[in-house]
């Protein structure tokens, strides 16, 4: 299993930071799933509501890829801290990913237990915190 991502974004979030600290788990995913002949590739857009871009997902058969297309609110995520954003995208992103995944069977994949691990593996980067965990640390934020 390979997993990797892109962004599509204006630069008025931390969007693109935020993409990059799932590093660690694309890895211990990529490893654990070794055997999985497939590609998760993750686009991430913050983009203006204008725009009308919703969430989708794509799966290329031919070349063994699925393509999650996640849109969030740039209007929105302009106006938040760093901490409020990462508990927004790390929530939507595991929602997304845990929904879609389940309409896919791939060979050597118990799609179950990658949900799971990719629950534990988020909430070991700091992501999928509770709301007051996310306040908290959005208080932190503020005296740094």
């Amino acid at each position: 299993m390979i997993l990797d991502k892109t962004t599509d974004t204006s630069g008025l979030t931390q969007v693109v930071d935020l993409s990059d600290e799932l590093q660690p788990v694309f890895d211990k995913a990529a490893e654990k799933y070794a055997s999985c002949d497939i590609e998760l590739y993750f686009v991430f857009r913050c983009l203006p509501d204008e725009y009308g871009c919703k969430s989708n997902v794509r799966h290329v058969k031919a070349e063994k890829v699925i393509y999650f297309d996640m849109t969030v609110s740039e209007d929105r995520y302009k106006t938040w801290s760093k901490s409020k954003q990462r508990y927004a995208l790390s929530h939507a992103f595991y929602t997304f990913v845990s929904a879609k995944m389940k309409k896919y069977k791939i060979d050597h994949l118990d799609r179950d237990a990658f949900i799971a691990d990719m629950g534990a593996w988020l909430k070991e980067i700091g992501w999928l915190q509770t709301e007051e965990e996310a306040e908290l640390n959005e208080m932190q934020e503020k005296y740094e």
